[in-house]
């Protein structure tokens, strides 16, 4: 009863956060033509565009402030709010004011909705089905959501889309009172008698979930005898301490690449631009039978991911998965290149564009928003975020405002091809430094990180022991 009302919970936060993404594509063609003797420049019209991307950072310190006394339920009510007032405003807006105060709240949501699922399904779900959920929860379902929002949004007047959303969203602000609090937030806060309940809660109390409860309460406890000693029981006196060690940077620059990976590959930009990019792409403003066809590819990807994630070994997932995905990326950029004027070469275009969004969705972005929710230590979580995401907020950004210079000068050819280069990157790094995580705890892998060593009991018995409680 209670792992089906949080784990529907988070399902609906997901769809309507991916409807949000999708939504402004619709209204920005609108706002191009006028609609309703709305003026805006293309730089005006950008900028609404790349302000959520922007503010994103607002709203991982928005959560991050308010999850250190509230827990992970309150905070997915309070991530959820911004998104309801951003509808309202939006539903009335007819200023470049009101319209910038409706972006700038939906960027505060977005950042906070983005780190709040991806921490509450890696602390609401078991080890066996972790994997899978994250799959569901921060691909699946968003980009389901996305693709209605570009499919609603050339049927439907944006202001009809902002009223759904009123809705919507409505639903998931009250959702999250009705759930138990994450026991892996409670352990860390050293609650331990009300992580044990909200765990049998979700989990039940068999042979297998009684070992993972110990074990989280295990290392949990240990970490909070060691911040007695040390003095440290704030969390961010925990991350001044956790600074001073290698693995501490080590986990920032992994998800800086990972960040850059985004960026690269074009997940934020093509949520917001899709309609856009494909009528340059093709040369007509009648979108609507490409972007289903894309979309539609993108969802039959994230539902391939679904079965691969819980099939395969995360690391031949992401590197056979990330390499197909840059070949086709290449081949779609010389297609562009080399262009004809024929009618089926745009078919061609857009099937090689699908394609890559198929096996992107398939592999590379499951298996790092798996990496991403896995990778630090539960408390020190959200900071840890809130560090290291400006350079992914900051990344999408300088995408999306600048994508139509870098266009003019090189054309989609050439900014395919420069992405290719740095998504090669970004994989030879993670190759490098990725470790195996699926069928770990994640207490397992908060101590792999620290020693490059799964074993946890072990090490907790060894002289090594305030160094992995740090």
């Amino acid at each position: 009863m209670f792992q089906v009302l949080v784990i529907f919970t988070l399902f609906w936060t997901a769809l309507t956060w991916g409807f949000q993404q999708g939504q402004i594509t619709g209204m920005i063609s609108a706002l191009q033509k006028h609609d309703e003797s709305i003026t805006f420049n293309e730089g005006q019209i950008f900028l609404i565009v790349a302000l959520p991307s922007l503010c994103c950072v607002f709203g991982i310190l928005y959560v991050a402030v308010l999850d250190e006394k509230l827990g992970r339920r309150w905070c997915l009510i309070a991530g959820c709010t911004p998104s309801f007032v951003n509808w309202l405003i939006l539903y009335y807006a007819s200023t470049f004011t009101s319209f910038v105060l409706s972006r700038f709240l939906a960027g505060i949501s977005s950042g906070s909705l983005w780190l709040l699922t991806m921490s509450a399904t890696t602390e609401y779900t078991l080890t066996k089905s972790r994997g899978l959920f994250l799959s569901i929860v921060l691909v699946l379902l968003p980009a389901f959501g996305t693709a209605l929002g570009h499919i609603l949004g050339i049927l439907y007047h944006w202001r009809t889309l902002a009223l759904v959303g009123i809705i919507t969203t409505a639903i998931t602000v009250i959702m999250p009172y009705f759930c138990v609090e994450s026991p892996h937030w409670l352990a860390s806060r050293g609650r331990f008698e009300e992580c044990e309940r909200s765990f049998r809660k979700l989990h039940g109390s068999d042979a297998s979930t009684e070992h993972e409860l110990q074990l989280l309460i295990k290392l949990e406890y240990n970490k909070q005898q060691a911040a007695d000693k040390m003095n440290s029981k704030h969390v961010l006196q925990k991350l001044m301490l956790a600074a001073k060690e290698k693995y501490f940077w080590k986990l920032m620059f992994m998800s800086i690449v990972v960040y850059i990976y985004y960026s690269a590959a074009g997940k934020v930009v093509f949520s917001n631009l899709a309609t856009v990019m494909l009528g340059e792409i093709t040369g007509t403003s009648d979108v609507l039978i490409y972007t289903l066809v894309v979309d539609g590819f993108i969802f039959i990807g994230t539902c391939i991911s679904c079965v691969l994630i819980k099939k395969m070994p995360i690391r031949v997932l992401l590197f056979s998965s990330g390499l197909a995905a840059n070949v086709i990326l290449i081949t779609l950029s010389a297609c562009l290149y080399f262009k004809s004027t024929e009618g089926y070469f745009q078919w061609i275009n857009v099937i090689l564009l699908a394609l890559y969004f198929i096996v992107t969705n398939a592999g590379p972005y499951p298996v790092m928003e798996v990496l991403l929710g896995e990778m630090f230590p539960v408390e020190l979580k959200l900071y840890c975020f809130l560090l290291s995401s400006p350079i992914g907020v900051i990344g999408t950004f300088v995408c999306i405002i600048t994508l139509p210079g870098i266009v003019g000068v090189m054309g989609y050819y050439g900014l395919f091809l420069l992405n290719s280069a740095v998504m090669f990157g970004c994989l030879a790094y993670l190759y490098v430094y990725m470790p195996e995580t699926k069928g770990r705890t994640m207490q397992e892998i908060e101590i792999y990180f620290k020693t490059n060593s799964f074993e946890i009991d072990k090490i907790l018995n060894t002289n090594e022991q305030n160094k992995v409680l740090i």
